[in-house]
């Protein structure tokens, strides 16, 4: 059986997560937290180099980094396929998705430490975040309408990107921007409605919310948050 090892509580091991899941695949979740290394779980460098989560344990070895994950899901489990038919669309579903991941999620994610420890960011780094982010939600609209889903007429992974990535997004700008960048992109409310109706996006929610508790005593013990 896969076992998926990271922790609920984090983006980038939801993205495998909910893959695994929408593909109804079996596996075993595994708990591990970042800050891996000397103090904690150092042995984990041996499945991720980096120490980041998720790394995904399969009968051959293991796998790290998302996007390689993904790559190995869809073609060791190529149905229900997470992609579309064509050559053509197939590219669009990952530039869909490397967009939102580079230009939105990386982003943001400069301000998540002061999203954890409630304090209060840089101004430099502040305005760079917002105008980057406002420039990113210019774009969007050119790459999707957001009408039923992320890209073409089914579940794809970009619909994963986007699900797990974009709130993300709007968290930090109601906490450092009073506002939230991605208000103005046309159709995108109703599709994240859409997308927390399906049942696998609300069960990675709800381990999520379960997880986050665990996981801020974690950082507090380890790093002093």
């Amino acid at each position: 059986m896969l076992k998926l090892h990271g922790f609920s509580a984090s983006n980038y091991y939801n993205v495998p997560k909910l893959a695994l899941l929408e593909k109804g695949i079996e596996f075993e979740e595994v708990l591990s937290y970042t800050g891996v290394g000397p103090k904690y779980k150092p042995e984990y460098l041996d499945k991720s180099p980096m120490g980041k989560v998720p790394a995904l344990e399969t009968d051959e070895g293991f796998i790290s980094e998302s996007r390689a994950i993904l790559d190995y899901i869809e073609r060791a489990h190529p149905e229900p396929s997470l992609l579309p038919a064509t050559p053509f669309d197939i590219a669009k579903v990952q530039e869909l998705s490397q967009f939102i991941e580079l230009y939105f999620e990386l982003v943001a994610r400069r301000l998540i430490p002061n999203l954890l420890t409630g304090s209060a960011p840089d101004p430099a780094v502040l305005k760079e975040v917002e105008s980057s982010l406002d420039k990113a939600a210019a774009a969007l609209p050119k790459l999707s309408t957001f009408d039923q889903f992320a890209y073409g007429d089914q579940f794809t992974l970009a619909d994963i990107a986007a699900i797990l990535n974009l709130p993300i997004v709007r968290n930090v700008g109601k906490a450092f921007l009073d506002r939230d960048p991605l208000s103005n992109v046309p159709g995108l409310e109703a599709y994240c409605a859409r997308m927390e109706e399906r049942p696998h996006v609300k069960k990675v929610r709800a381990d999520a919310a379960e997880d986050r508790p665990q996981f801020m005593a974690h950082l507090k013990a380890l790093y002093g948050f």
